[in-house]
């Protein structure tokens, strides 16, 4: 395999083999496809301004097909039914370019990760197991076969023939290629022999087994300080193949468990094996799906084209509307079903909102009809706290007579078991119901019934005798839990200590069952109390469920009604965890209110069913409003909580989703890359510049709208007002606090009353000067650079700016271009929390009662602003020699100023040397006031400021 040392090794890489696998850009089985590409790969990740709504990163390649093996209509193809839209597609470029397709980690065995496990999630480094159940471990090694680190894998003496004790599928397969594998191997186990070899298999593209071959035989006799022994193999992949897998696999077990070492890994294109290299890391330039597959055959059909757009995990996202928080939060958890009854008025059944279950009907006692209506709006007593807000949808009222009360007498209730819902049922993790209720009535005289399940079993006079559920409200109006296992074995009432229920407000029920672990959790609302199962205590056999009275379905017999309304009866297929029903409660009660914007960033994700890498940083707004984000897609409603937290949000290059708090910028105060034609100084030349004095995005008149309220907030500045008119700026945020809200005002008419420089584009080209390669392949949305310009016979300037877009073009003749979209940095500065601190100039003898200072942080600002009379400083912190001194005034200084002198309110009772620390009083247990400002002083530790 050549390599040409000026341009880095790229792979165009499709996956036929997979399908949308929930947004997650897979790390392997991919097919290798950059034989195929002509003309010119195009793509564009990013927005065009800070202020915009992010696009979705797109992607264009057109595709040699002659053959037609990548024809979506070709029956007989070795992709036959698999070239399907959203696919996963990748293309990314290793640098420094090598032989060696393995990623650093893979290729060194861990370098820099020694006594760690190996990650083997989408995270990790790509590398698997199947004979260590642990993932295997990196380890420190002063023996490796190169480096200072090692993978070791446990082999058991169980481990069957061609089991990998180790293998990646990371790099693509080009169908009917030639590899060779090689990789250093030992045994560090005394008294044990094991026989490996090197493995090379491919699997097509609906995963059938393609090729398998494998390398010599190496005997491992295991021992403390074992030899390195290099095992090597040269296969050819499958036509049809559509992954590869490479690694070393078992030959014959070992007599006993061993542990098997692996170093210096690589796979190279080619006959043979040539010398080990450490290979660059591969930077993603793009990763997302295909869109759809469309052909194009020349020279009267017999010349094809495959030209695929792909987009990235935001362009799928987008597609995805999401429902309101309660309905997304449930459906999260696979319910196996859920009545909402927010039927409309006049219905006879109740629908499963899952369409899992049939109508669940309206049914009336022998006794005669009650009443039970649809349509009810939510109310409550306390119509702020009392209602729930997670749904907009109506509820279901029971108003049947003789509430709570042990009377014969007409009702009416809803049926479960006409739904042919006969009990919860578990398939071996347990389960959950939950219920929304609002009581009316009085306290009840005997119990009001919420959700009664029993069996048929009957005692001497017909009276049910069996297993039963029942949650109720007992005569003292808590909520209670009866139950029993068959033929009433371990019968109980479960009262936990909880408040009255009959207050005429909303509250959220949770019953958790386990009988594996024989836990069983009862939760209102926010409050749970767990129990430990009575023996015989589990439900079986149940034949009638309803809703709102105790029903003997077998005889239509009903009592115990109850009174008020109903919502959400829902069964889960397992015992939710605290957490989910936490998460269920804040969605029902508050529409999830209260949480931070990462929080809700995630939990969107979740709720669009976004199963990929993620990068979320910590929010600044850490009480976001409801969210409300039900019949948005995905991608608008993640925009308006980065809208909210003023930070931004992208898809970076290997399809990672990206959030970052509005800290991100404000605390990068330096830049990454300086781009100009000074290479002495460090900097790296571009191309083109396009500055641009920016009117588009001025504003002097800013309103910002609370979300949940409606409220504006408004900032003016009178003087850009003047100079450039009026310019208005709006912007919704959902943050409950309203400080929040009109310090975002004030922020924005700060940054936007004067236009800004703002480059429309740089250009950057590394084909041309492949020293930019590793700067261009490094650079990511959001990174700050410095642009600049030196016209002749005028002073140079600088720009400033953070990352915006990138767009990468590359052609079939070796041509690279990346164009880089940016937008003004904000060098204001802003105030940090940090500890004053500085050293003396000169020393200070026992007995001095004035000391001379070198300038501390800020001598801009006079130090008698920063040093008040009466304030206390220690000297010589943390040493035995330290004091403790009190100011008792300052000399004048001005701006610039090197250095003061402090007067003191008493002498010196020690002697200190020049160039020794003086320090504000730290909080106890710091005496280093560089260490204790690392931490604090950032924008993110103190949200004093938007």
């Amino acid at each position: 395999m050549a390599v040409n040392p000026n341009f880095p090794v790229i792979e165009t890489a499709w996956g036929p083999a997979w399908d949308y696998n929930a947004g997650a850009v897979p790390a392997d089985r991919y097919v290798d496809i950059t034989g195929r590409t002509m003309g010119t790969f195009s793509g564009s990740r990013g927005r065009q301004a800070e202020l915009d709504q992010v696009q979705a990163g797109t992607a264009s390649v057109v595709l040699s097909n002659p053959d037609g093996a990548i024809d979506p209509a070709n029956p007989t193809g070795p992709y036959a039914g698999r070239i399907l839209p959203f696919q996963p597609f990748r293309q990314r470029a290793q640098w420094p370019p090598s032989v060696n397709l393995l990623n650093p980690t893979q290729a060194t065995c861990g370098a820099g990760l020694g006594g760690t496990v190996i990650d083997t999630s989408a995270a990790g480094p790509g590398i698997f197991t199947e004979t260590d159940p642990a993932g295997g471990q990196f380890l420190a090694s002063g023996t490796a076969a190169q480096g200072s680190t090692v993978a070791q894998f446990a082999v058991a003496a169980t481990a069957t023939v061609t089991q990998w004790i180790c293998y990646t599928a990371q790099p693509a397969v080009r169908p009917g290629q030639t590899y060779t594998v090689q990789l250093q191997v030992r045994n560090v186990t005394p008294g044990t022999t094991v026989q490996v070899t090197a493995g090379h298999r491919t699997r097509d593209a609906r995963n059938a087994a393609a090729s398998t071959a494998v390398g010599a035989t190496a005997t491992l006799v295991g021992n403390a300080t074992a030899a390195w022994t290099q095992i090597t193999l040269t296969a050819t992949a499958a036509a049809t193949a559509a992954m590869q897998f490479t690694g070393v696999q078992v030959v014959t077990a070992p007599g006993a468990a061993c542990n098997v070492q692996v170093d210096a890994w690589q796979l190279e294109r080619g006959a043979a094996a040539s010398a080990w290299v450490q290979p660059g890391p591969w930077y993603g330039m793009f990763a997302g799906f295909t869109e759809h597959n469309p052909s194009q055959w020349q020279m009267d059909g017999t010349y094809g084209t495959l030209l695929p757009p792909s987009t990235d995990a935001f362009g799928l996202l987008s597609q995805v509307k999401l429902p309101d928080p309660l309905a997304a939060e449930i459906a999260s958890h696979n319910p196996r079903f859920v009545y909402r009854l927010d039927d409309p008025a006049g219905s006879t059944s109740a629908a499963d909102s899952t369409g899992n279950s049939p109508p669940m009907p309206v049914l009336n006692s022998k006794y005669g009809k009650g009443t039970l209506s649809f349509g009810a709006a939510v109310t409550a007593a306390d119509p702020v706290n009392g209602v729930f807000t997670g749904s907009s949808g109506t509820v279901a009222h029971f108003g049947n007579p003789n509430v709570g009360a042990n009377t014969y007498g007409p009702c009416t209730y809803l049926s479960l078991t006409g739904a042919g819902i006969t009990g919860p049922v578990d398939a071996g993790t347990g389960w959950t119901r939950m219920i929304a209720f609002r009581y009316t009535g009085a306290t009840p005289a005997y119990a009001a019934d919420l959700w009664c399940s029993m069996d048929n079993t009957r005692n001497s006079i017909g009276a049910p005798a069996g297993t039963t559920l029942i949650i109720s409200i007992d005569s003292t109006g808590h909520l209670v839990l009866n139950s029993s296992g068959p033929n009433s074995a371990g019968a109980n009432l479960f009262i936990p200590p909880w408040p009255t229920v009959t207050d005429g407000n909303w509250h959220l029920v949770f019953l958790t069952q386990n009988a594996a672990t024989g836990q069983r959790t009862f939760r209102l609302d926010d409050s749970g109390f767990a129990q430990t199962l009575p023996a015989g205590n589990t439900p079986q056999g149940l034949t009638m469920d309803s809703i709102g009275a105790f029903v003997d379905n077998q005889i239509r017999f009903t009592s115990s009604n109850f009174g008020g309304e109903i919502a959400f009866v829902a069964e889960f297929p397992t015992a939710l965890a605290v957490s989910d029903r936490e998460n269920l409660y804040s969605a029902w009660k508050a529409s999830c209110a209260g949480e931070s914007t990462d929080v809700r960033y995630a939990r969107i994700l979740r709720y669009a069913g976004y199963a990929g890498a993620t990068s979320i940083q910590t929010g600044l707004t850490t009480s976001m409003g409801p969210a409300d984000f039900g019949g948005q897609d995905a991608v608008t409603a993640l925009q308006a909580v980065t809208d909210t937290e003023g930070g931004a949000h992208f898809v970076d290059g290997s399809g990672t989703v990206t959030f970052q708090s509005r800290a991100a910028r404000y605390n990068t105060l330096t830049p990454a890359y300086v781009f100009g034609e000074r290479t002495d100084l460090g900097e790296f030349p571009y191309e083109d510049c396009q500055p641009d004095q920016d009117s588009a995005h001025l504003g002097n008149q800013i309103t910002v709208t609370q979300q949940g309220t409606g409220q504006v907030f408004t900032a003016v500045d009178d003087a850009s007002v003047k100079a450039y008119a009026p310019r208005t700026l709006s912007r919704t945020i959902n943050s409950l606090d309203p400080l929040e809200c009109q310090d975002a005002a004030f922020y924005l008419a700060s940054r936007y009353r004067q236009p800004l420089m703002r480059l429309a584009g740089i250009t950057l080209h590394p084909s041309a000067y492949p020293a930019l390669w590793p700067v261009c392949l490094a650079l990511e949305l959001g990174t700050r650079v410095r642009v600049m310009r030196r016209p002749v016979g005028a002073p140079a300037t600088s720009y400033e700016q953070f990352v915006e877009n990138l767009a990468w073009t590359l052609d079939d003749k070796g041509d690279a271009v990346l164009t880089v979209q940016t937008s003004p940095a904000d060098t204001t500065p802003y105030g940090l929390f940090a500890a004053w601190h500085t050293t003396l100039k000169t020393a200070a003898a026992i007995g001095a009662t004035t000391i001379t200072v070198n300038n501390s942080q800020d001598n801009t600002n006079p130090l008698a602003a920063q040093l008040a009379q009466g304030q206390q400083l220690k000297v010589e912190p943390g040493v035995t020699n330290a004091e403790t001194v009190t100011v008792s005034a300052v000399g004048n200084t001005s701006p610039g100023w090197t250095s003061a002198v402090i007067t003191l309110t008493a002498p010196l009772a020690k002697a200190h040397a020049a160039g020794i620390a003086v320090t504000e009083l730290l909080p106890a247990g710091q005496t280093n006031p560089a260490a204790w400002d690392s931490p604090t002083s950032q924008f993110d530790t103190a949200t004093f400021a938007y």
